[in-house]
């Protein structure tokens, strides 16, 4: 993704960030966020006449960068290796020799609900994205990279972490990321 575009306009993705947050509100101090109805009507009448998608793409990437998930991985199970999910995942689709059914029948059982509350609508719209990649320059390959160590690590950084470990992390799971949309797709 580039830093700036030249129609990217950053007041108008501070209002759309302001009106998100607004969007949400509290029922009670105990319970979790809703949304207000009002302000939430405000957020989607703004999003829909907004007329860059750089604009959208921007606050996209600003969510995706302030989002924590729950637990120590994205998948369910508690285990030392925060990929171990994604490992059982690929040992079931060679089993399977890669039946279509594998994604929804062995990977989505073994996220929790909010995860896959995220997970379905990102690859969705990874995938409206990329359907028009000769005119945007952004294939699922590409988008999935971006997205996926924003969306699948619990651990953003680490205190002793250097440059390469980082890297390391970032790329395996962008690769995740792009399988699960591979295999979303199928």
């Amino acid at each position: 993704m580039r830093p700036h575009w030249h129609s990217a306009s950053p007041q108008l993705q501070r209002k759309l960030i302001s009106l998100f947050m607004h969007s949400l509100a509290r029922k009670s101090p105990e319970s979790t966020l809703a949304p207000s109805t009002s302000a939430s009507a405000a957020f989607d009448s703004e999003l829909e006449y907004t007329r860059s998608v750089h604009d959208i793409a921007a606050v996209f990437r600003w969510a995706l960068r302030h989002l924590k998930i729950e637990g120590a991985s994205f998948g369910s199970s508690p285990s030392s290796d925060e990929w171990s999910w994604y490992h059982n995942f690929c040992e079931s689709e060679r089993k399977s020799a890669y039946d279509p059914r594998v994604f929804t029948t062995e990977l989505i059982p073994e996220f929790p609900p909010t995860h896959t509350t995220l997970l379905i609508p990102t690859l969705d719209i990874i995938s409206s994205l990329a359907a028009h990649a000769e005119v945007n320059g952004y294939s699922g390959s590409k988008l999935s990279k971006y997205f996926g160590f924003w969306l699948l690590t619990a651990r953003r950084a680490a205190g002793t972490e250097d440059w390469s470990s980082f890297y390391t992390r970032w790329e395996v799971s962008g690769r995740i990321l792009e399988h699960l949309f591979l295999s979303w797709l199928r």
